[in-house]
């Protein structure tokens, strides 16, 4: 937690809207913390992050030289979560395991806890309407918010209306 936090004030710089994106990203830390989920950094070949199983528990791995800011470190933690606390790992060997799955499975648990409908819906109603603004808002890259929209609009049929 100790190292999260200087990382976290170094990418911000402390200022103020990013303030909230740290307690985000440390409500993440703390849950993982608290589920006994161990998330460590150090610097990897090809990844930017991944989780595995290791002995009944979980383990979580992020490069801080592949985040890109506080939002990606956030995004980047919240999907791994998702591995964890669904059990979605995939096995190579395995012809019939679908990789796409468990990183989908992965994602929807990353938006909603990131990013819940009724939250969502009510700063779109409230006229936060940009995809920039929303990312900003929910402290999660336009990319992810892209793909939470997508997910609640045309996979579950949601309604800004």
């Amino acid at each position: 937690m100790g190292r999260c936090k200087s990382l976290c004030q170094i990418q911000t710089g402390a200022k103020k809207p990013e303030v909230m994106r740290l307690d985000r990203r440390t409500a993440l830390y703390n849950y993982a913390q608290k589920k006994g989920i161990e998330v460590d950094w150090f610097p990897m070949q090809t990844a930017a992050a991944f989780s595995l199983p290791l002995d009944g528990a979980c383990a979580i791995a992020i490069d801080p030289q592949k985040i890109s800011s506080a939002a990606d470190e956030s995004v980047k933690l919240a999907h791994e979560l998702g591995h964890c606390v669904y059990g979605g790992f995939y096995n190579r060997a395995s012809p019939l395991d679908v990789k796409e799955q468990h990183e989908y499975k992965a994602n929807v648990w990353a938006v909603q806890r990131m990013i819940p409908w009724s939250k969502l819906r009510g700063a779109v109603r409230s006229g936060t309407t940009e995809l920039w603004e929303l990312a900003e808002l929910f402290g999660v890259t336009e990319p992810f918010m892209h793909w939470a929209i997508d997910y609640y609009v045309q996979t579950k049929g949601k309604s800004f209306d």
